[in-house]
């Protein structure tokens, strides 16, 4: 029975997660997994000297340099020039199409999150000069970045986690393969959704956005060239990264350097002070807590013990992944899960990667970055009705759900 403790506080964890509150009392889920954390030390399930290696250092300076690069961009003025492009060109096909290859590509280099922080101002700006509605966009921005993260290690908090599983060699590689295929099509599906809703949508009420916002994007902003260039040592990294696996000569490179070295042009800026503050400090505080969790289960021997649908079909985990993580959120379900998949090889891992993600398309809590933008929207008075939410994301998550799942069997 003590075996079966770690699985029981984790799950307790989860569940706390996903009520975020109880009574009048918020439950913040860094808080709760921080003090799940505390509770497995004290218990003797590890020891505080198996705390130093059950925490993955190094996703989370990942996770630091990514949210690094992604305030350089926000507080830059690059959104300024690209808005004025936009301005000139019809609002057609094309256009949605390109500005949906562009978010998924961001959120693919700099995490989905980074890129719901700084994307939602731009779309709502965009909205605003082009007299449409805010929602249908922000609708666009959410099913971009959600789909985007997919096929990149680096799209997701839930992807550098599965990334770092011992038994996963070449992660960019076998993202890409894997993964990027049925992303292209679960990207087109997104654009057909999007364009057959968009004419009834654009009768929902525009938006004037306040005149400023206090504490957005103050003091200077990052110089462009800088932020530019953040952003082209990251994905010059990536693709040689990339390119070499493919080879069979791969660098090897570890994720945080490759992300510290995108890093290097803000943080030799003179904006650094205020780029470093950008960090999402309560995410990396989520991830410490649930790497003890799950270092708990994992020495309680309960990983030989395996749930047994994690020997299913691509089908079954992705179903679950989706499902659960409409529950705890797909980060903390992904830390969960994954002592429990990680036995079973490559396809189950890309299962679940694929399932976590998607998983934000269906409701607002399957994913923090629809979290991000919803509450950045309400602060600008736009608001998304849940009706119109898991209608739009409903067909996604089932469409893009049958993608990724024929494509991992096709590929064995």
């Amino acid at each position: 029975m003590e075996s079966l403790f770690p699985l029981a506080l984790i799950l307790v964890v989860a569940v706390l997660i996903g009520m975020r509150r109880l009574g009048r009392v918020d439950l913040p889920p860094w808080g709760v997994a921080l003090g799940g954390g505390l509770l497995t030390v004290a218990s003797g399930i590890i020891s505080p000297t198996q705390v130093l290696s059950a925490v993955h250092w190094d996703v989370l300076a990942t996770l630091a340099c990514l949210f690094v690069i992604g305030a350089g961009l926000g507080r830059s003025s690059l959104a300024d020039g690209l808005l004025e492009r936009l301005d000139r060109v019809p609002l057609s096909t094309a256009t949605w199409g390109i500005l949906l290859a562009s978010i998924a590509l961001l959120s693919a280099l700099v995490t989905n999150d980074a890129v719901a922080v700084i994307g939602t101002p731009f779309l709502l700006r965009f909205a605003e000069r082009r007299g449409l509605p805010p929602v249908p966009l922000l609708l666009l921005l959410m099913a971009g970045i959600t789909t985007g993260a997919v096929p990149s290690p680096l799209g997701s908090p839930q992807n550098l986690l599965i990334a770092s599983a011992p038994g996963l060699e070449e992660p960019f590689v076998t993202f890409l393969v894997q993964l990027g295929p049925p992303t292209v099509f679960s990207l087109l599906l997104v654009l057909l959704l999007f364009r057959a809703i968009l004419p009834h949508l654009e009768r929902m009420p525009r938006v004037t956005l306040p005149a400023a916002e206090p504490g957005e994007n103050g003091g200077p902003r990052t110089p462009s060239h800088l932020a530019l260039a953040s952003l082209a040592i990251l994905a010059t990294l990536v693709t040689l990264e990339f390119g070499c696996g493919l080879l069979e000569r791969p660098l090897d490179l570890p994720f945080a350097a490759i992300a510290l070295a995108g890093t290097l042009p803000l943080l030799l800026g003179r904006d650094r002070d205020r780029v470093v503050r950008a960090i999402d400090w309560r995410t990396l505080l989520l991830f410490v807590g649930l790497f003890v969790l799950t270092e708990g289960v994992r020495s309680s021997g309960l990983v030989e013990e395996s749930l047994a649908v994690a020997t299913g079909t691509p089908v079954a985990l992705i179903g679950l992944a989706v499902l659960g993580s409409q529950v705890v959120s797909n980060v903390p379900l992904v830390a969960i899960a994954l002592p429990f998949i990680e036995p079973h090889g490559t396809q189950a891992l890309m299962a679940l990667a694929a399932g976590a993600t998607i998983a934000g398309h269906l409701t607002p809590l399957g994913a923090a970055s629809n979290l991000i933008v919803l509450q950045a929207a309400a602060r600008r008075g736009v608001g998304i009705p849940l009706r119109l939410f898991v209608g739009f994301g409903l067909p996604l998550v089932l469409g893009q759900g049958l993608c990724y799942t024929a494509w991992l069997i096709l590929v064995g």
